[in-house]
């Protein structure tokens, strides 16, 4: 995700900055995750975590990196619904350029 925007403006004109998420974090992700990362949607939760997680403010006003599964749907709630769909297509992207880099080896 190298063209990884710093700052999204959405319909409602909210803005969100954003980061993208190191290694590091993602194993705090994990951790957060806890019994989710055990499931058959450990995959798809973690990778909307990371979305959500990658989110460092909103309007402004600093969002800390979620250190647990309450933190994190809190965050997504100050998110909304406008704010997951200005993201998902971000990360979307990122998984096609990923699916293609392993097609081609």
């Amino acid at each position: 995700m190298s063209d990884f925007p710093q700052e999204l403006v959405l319909s409602d004109d909210r803005r969100l900055a954003l980061r993208e998420i190191d290694p590091a974090d993602m194993l705090d992700l994990i951790e957060a995750a806890g019994s989710a990362i055990n499931g058959a949607s450990a995959s798809a939760w973690l990778g909307y975590a990371e979305m959500i997680c990658s989110v460092t403010a909103i309007d402004g006003v600093p969002v800390q990196m979620p250190q647990t599964k309450e933190e994190i749907r809190d965050l997504a709630r100050r998110v909304g619904k406008t704010g997951i769909a200005a993201l998902t297509p971000l990360f979307e992207r990122g998984v096609d350029e990923d699916s293609r880099d392993v097609a081609k080896n």
